[in-house]
């Protein structure tokens, strides 16, 4: 029987949205290397000016979950510096926010359910039920980064649907 926990929906949701990304970043290795272009090319892609380009997406869903496990479960946030410059760096990215989030207690998450948290916000912070905090931030977030990311690469030629961004890759 499934359960509906926090942590229950926290790590199914990123093993499939962040594994998803994974296999769509898998498939945009292989693209830029059918075009022989270098990877900075369709990384540094932008929908527009003022949005960030496909590597800060990535880097962004990725953080959003393993940082929103941490503050859940009440730990120090993860060190993920953002240094990816390659396909292989990012995919990498992915499968340590992946292994992240599932090595959180459970426990330690599903304690934060109904306990009001302070989430920073720029300079302030938003008090937030930890189950408010999962649905309102952290998985609105994961969709959106992960939707733009999809996007992107889509943009670029990129021959991916809407069952890439939906199944994960293992």
């Amino acid at each position: 029987m499934t359960t509906t926990t926090v942590s229950h929906i926290l790590k199914a949701s990123t093993s499939q949205t962040i594994g998803a990304l994974k296999g769509m970043l898998i498939k945009g290795e292989a693209y830029a290397r059918k075009l022989n272009v270098e990877d900075r090319v369709i990384l540094s892609h932008r929908l527009y000016p003022d949005m960030f380009d496909l590597t800060r997406q990535v880097q962004i869903a990725c953080d959003t979950v393993a940082r929103g496990a941490a503050r859940l479960a009440g730990l120090d946030m993860p060190e993920f510096p953002d240094t990816e410059q390659t396909f292989a760096d990012l995919i990498a990215r992915c499968e340590k926010a992946i292994a992240y989030v599932n090595g959180v207690d459970n426990d330690k998450i599903d304690a934060s359910t109904n306990v009001t948290l302070q989430i920073p916000m720029g300079a302030n912070t938003m008090p937030m039920e930890g189950k408010a905090y999962l649905s309102g931030f952290i998985l609105t977030n994961l969709h959106f980064h992960a939707a733009i990311a999809y996007a992107l690469l889509r943009a670029q030629g990129l021959n991916i649907g809407k069952r890439d961004y939906l199944v994960p890759v293992a």
